[in-house]
This record gives C-alpha cells, sequence and structure tokens, in this order.
C-alpha cells in the first residue's frame, strides 16, 4: 500500500509538472551570417571586406508565451541585432533594437502588441517579395522599406486571426509629444491574401520623424546615396509609403511581382533637399528549388526617384542557396546596378551624380555602375 501511495504521488506531480511546461515556454533563437564581399567601385576604388547579414541576418533573441485558458495567451518578443565582424549593436545601439513588445493573443479575437516592433507592410507585404533572397534584392538604399530598415517605438499592433485565407494588420506608433498627438507619430495597415499558391497583399504606412534632429518613433533610414541625407545630417520630415506585392508558387517555382510608392517630405532648411522627393519602384523574381537542398533565384529592381533631385536605378541580382543541413547555408550572390541622373550630396546642400547601388547594401559606388559579388553561409539556432 506504501509503495502505491508513493507511486500515485510521483505520478501526479510528474503530471502536473507537465501540464505546466505545456502551459508555457521560452525559446532562445538566432541567425549568424557572414559573408566575403567584393565591390567594383566604391569611393572611385575597389573593395574587398567581410560583410554580415547578405541573406539573413545577425540576431539572438527570446520569445515565449504562457497559456491563460479560453484560447488566450501572454507573448513577447526580445530581438537583438548585432555586427558580427565588430560585435558591436546595430539599430542604434539597442539592447533589443529589432523587437521588444508584450501582448495578448487569442485564436479567436486575434493579437494585440504593445512595445518596439516590425509594422504591418513588413510583416504581409515583404513574405511575398524578393527582398527573402537578400538585400541585393530590394529597393536601392530601402527608401520604401523593403528590406525593414526600420523599426516603430511605443506602438501598439492588432494582428486579425486568418479567415480563409485574409489577414490584415493595424499599427499606431505613439510620439509621445506634450501638446501635439500626432508630432513623431507612426501610422501602418496591412492585409494579405492567400489561395492555394497565390499571394496578395497590400500595406501602407505613414511616419513622422519632425522631433529635434529627425526623432521620430520611427527609426531613419540612411543606408546609402539613394535616399535623401544618407550621410551626418538627419533626415527632418516624414515618409508615406505603399505596397502591393503578388506571389504565386507552382510546383519548384516561386514567381513574386511588386510595386511601391515612397514620398520622403523634408520638413528643414535644406538647399538642396527642399520639396517631397517621390521613389517608384517595381520589381520582379523567380526562384526555382532544384533540389530538396538546392536553390536559385533572379530578380531585377527599377527604381525611379523625382521631386528636387531624379534618377533612375536599374538592378539586377541573381543568387544560389545550398543547405548542408536544416540550420547551415552557404550561398553565392551576385548584383549588377546602373544609376541614372542625380541625387543628393550627404550634406543635403547640393545635387550630384547618382551612384550605382545593388539594392540595399551600404557601399553605393562613385560611377553610375556598380557590381557586388557575395560568398558567404549563415546558421540558425
Amino acid at each position: 500500500m506504501r509503495r502505491l501511495a508513493i507511486s500515485c504521488f510521483t505520478l501526479t506531480m510528474l503530471s502536473t509538472a507537465s501540464i505546466a511546461q505545456a502551459q508555457s515556454s521560452v525559446t532562445l533563437y538566432g541567425e549568424i551570417d557572414n559573408a566575403l564581399a567584393y565591390y567594383n567601385n566604391v569611393g572611385h576604388a575597389s573593395l574587398v571586406t567581410m560583410q554580415g547579414a547578405d541573406l539573413t541576418t545577425n540576431q539572438w533573441g527570446i520569445k515565449g508565451k504562457e497559456d491563460l485558458g479560453g484560447g488566450f495567451q501572454a507573448i513577447f518578443n526580445l530581438e537583438n541585432g548585432f555586427d558580427i565582424n565588430t560585435g558591436k549593436l546595430r539599430q542604434g545601439g539597442r539592447e533589443f533594437g529589432k523587437n521588444a513588445w508584450v501582448g495578448l493573443s487569442s485564436t479567436t479575437l486575434g493579437t494585440i502588441t504593445i512595445g518596439r516592433q516590425l509594422d504591418p507592410t513588413v510583416d504581409l507585404v515583404q513574405p511575398f517579395t524578393a527582398d527573402g533572397y537578400g538585400p541585393a534584392f530590394t529597393t536601392p538604399g530601402d527608401a520604401d522599406n523593403n528590406d525593414n530598415t526600420f523599426r516603430v517605438d511605443n506602438s501598439i499592433k492588432y494582428t486579425s486571426p486568418t479567415y480563409g485565407g485574409l489577414q490584415y494588420e493595424l499599427m499606431y506608433g505613439l510620439g509621445g509629444v506634450a501638446g501635439s498627438v500626432s508630432s513623431q507619430e507612426t501610422s501602418s495597415a496591412a492585409a494579405s491574401y492567400t489561395y492555394g499558391g497565390l499571394g496578395l497583399a497590400v500595406g501602407y504606412i505613414f511616419a513622422k520623424n519632425d522631433g529635434a534632429g529627425g526623432v521620430g518613433t520611427a527609426d531613419q533610414t540612411q543606408n546609402n546615396s539613394v535616399t535623401p541625407l544618407f550621410g551626418g545630417v538627419a533626415f527632418v520630415g516624414s515618409r508615406m509609403i505603399t505596397h502591393v506585392a503578388a506571389q504565386y508558387v507552382i510546383g519548384p517555382f516561386t514567381a513574386n511581382v511588386r510595386y511601391s510608392n515612397a514620398e520622403w517630405k523634408p520638413y528643414g532648411s535644406f538647399a538642396a533637399f527642399n520639396r517631397t522627393e517621390n521613389f517608384n519602384t517595381g520589381a520582379t523574381s523567380l526562384e526555382y528549388q532544384v533540389t530538396p537542398a538546392l536553390v536559385v533565384n533572379l530578380g531585377y529592381t527599377f527604381t525611379k526617384s523625382s521631386g528636387a533631385s531624379s534618377a533612375t536605378y536599374n538592378t539586377v541580382a541573381a543568387g544560389t542557396e545550398y543547405s548542408l543541413s536544416k540550420r547551415t547555408t552557404v550561398y553565392a550572390i551576385g548584383g549588377y546596378s546602373h544609376a541614372h541622373g542625380t541625387t543628393f550630396s550627404e550634406d543635403g546642400n547640393s545635387v550630384v551624380a547618382a551612384g550605382g547601388s545593388v539594392g540595399d547594401l551600404e557601399s553605393s559606388s562613385s560611377t553610375p555602375n556598380q557590381v557586388a559579388l557575395i560568398l558567404g553561409i549563415t546558421h540558425k539556432f
């Protein structure tokens, strides 16, 4: 009888522990990506450099959930971005610059999260574009945030459940400025629809960086010479971006097409960047899954800027990925960009010749043409 009592007690404790474990979880995860990169022209000379985040990103994070009953969960995510070649923090030196949010999720009502997070266009539109093949396949300078350069601080985001393939998201970032509700605010909305191999998405974001030194709830975008004031001068103004994309998967092929319009409006007194600059981008791509381990992709991006300055950018990129395991992939990417027209100097005081810029890679050419070759490895844990 005593043995039976002890056995029953042990089984009860193990059962309780199993239930508790099922009700809550915390996961540590991350990605590490590094590559050897060659540019034929950066600052009037060729460049060979170590360069991370050319296929995936460099990050580690902690995410968790707790079942609250009735289909509700408490959820959170803390995500850190870093430079693999220097060990420095990215996203302006923030500890958890890529994501830092907490929220509640319901299987029937949707999810509400609050904190620093990605906007709805990145969540719902970007997956149907070629940005997943690396920054060489996206908009030069990431003028339309297709490469998710910026996150949104102080934000509230609602994500709906999926209704027959349809899902939508709404976001608002509170500026927190006394006496001015709209100052430094960010608002965004997006929707996506999937049916079989077809995927459609549309999104919108409006971000005001009208605080001192360009402060706003959305981060600055100064990746290379394509966008206004890419150097040490802060952008003070607003960005309004609309984005539509479509994807179709048939057998081993995945085809994407997208269009975006990004309107950059200056709020400061800059000598050359003195009126609204528009960026219109059209892009298409094709991916072929050769084997379960091998994939090849090809993409073309056309961007035209107009306003205080005017330029066109034609970019072609090709890549291949080979999975050594479920977590480790080696890859090669090649890109070519040709620019024609003018862009802005770093200080915004003059208009200069536009330089070739392969996607959202950080180094622009000092001539109209640029070639980039990248060989790298990425590991997920």
